[in-house]
């Protein structure tokens, strides 16, 4: 499989489930089943569908790091191998975007809905991704 290096200017979209978006908010951080060449300063795109079923994206975020299954406490291992994930991302920075940016109105509108998650993006795409949201809430 092909690696691209982050340091190349790639960011990541990372689909957030409903009943994660108060958690990932609360603990800025989001446990996570698919493997990238995540490293500590990579760009993740947030994104959900909406109660309508059309997928938003809710905010950005900056990777502080990402805590291995090895080293999360029995709970958190537990949750992790019920649900197929392999570890917990913890961000450095959140942006929430209020109100969400519909993933129609973006450079990702051509995407399959299915394919968003995981997908590499370009720093220059995240950053007009970003300069869509009306207002951020940054924590």
């Amino acid at each position: 499989m092909f690696r691209v290096p982050a340091s190349l200017g790639l960011a990541y979209v990372v689909r957030v489930k409903e009943e994660q978006e108060r958690t990932l908010y609360a603990r800025q951080s989001l446990y996570v089943g698919i493997r990238r060449d995540w490293s500590s300063g990579s760009k993740i795109l947030l994104v959900k569908k909406n109660t309508q079923g059309d997928s938003v994206i809710i905010g950005s975020a900056t990777l502080g790091k990402i805590v291995e299954l090895d080293a999360l406490n029995n709970g958190e291992k537990k949750l992790c191998l019920e649900n197929n994930w392999y570890g917990k991302m913890v961000f450095a920075m959140l942006a929430r975007f209020l109100p969400a940016v519909s993933v129609s109105e973006t450079p990702l509108a051509g995407k399959h809905p299915a394919l968003l998650h995981g997908l590499a993006i370009t720093e220059d795409e995240l950053s007009e991704i970003e300069s869509l949201a009306s207002s951020k809430i940054i924590t």
